[in-house]
């Protein structure tokens, strides 16, 4: 009962977040998909490590937002200037790379943040190997030095 609820909360402040106006219907909307999702995962529940409820996880997730929604803007900007360009040169990359993470929580985090990231897009993920598929190759040096896995690590220590 504890887990389900603690997911609950989890994935109705996930949907309350990402809802435009917080209204009668809007949590209602988002109860039921709650709720499907929760039972969809079946044996397999949301497990949130603890860390994350810590002062100092929640320091480095406010941290993480952030930075995430920087880079989500500066590859905006670079992919609209590679694409309004009158010379488009794309020079498309598939990358593989190790990450350090251990948890597939974080692992997820960073396959969908590399993905949310214009410009990026994760492919596959099988154990500790993510490949990438790249618009230009100067984006897989940031992938492969990625902001993203560093704050994720210092979250999981």
């Amino acid at each position: 009962m504890k887990r389900f609820m603690i997911s609950m909360i989890f994935l109705m402040s996930f949907w309350l977040v990402l809802a435009e106006k917080i209204t009668l219907e809007a949590v209602c909307i988002g109860a039921g998909i709650c709720l499907w999702t929760y039972f969809f995962n079946g044996e397999n529940p949301i497990e949130i490590p603890k860390k994350f409820f810590t002062l100092r996880g929640m320091q480095y997730m406010f941290v993480y937002l952030f930075v995430l929604s920087r880079e989500i803007i500066t590859a905006n900007v670079q992919v609209a200037q590679v694409v309004l360009s009158r010379n488009i040169s794309i020079t498309p990359d598939v990358i593989q790379f190790q990450t350090k993470l251990k948890s597939e929580l974080t692992k997820t985090i960073l396959a969908n943040s590399i993905t949310l990231t214009p410009g990026t897009l994760t492919v596959l993920m099988e154990q500790d190997l993510l490949t990438v598929h790249c618009l230009q190759k100067d984006y897989a040096q940031d992938v492969l030095n990625s902001k993203f896995e560093k704050i994720l690590l210092k979250i999981e220590e």
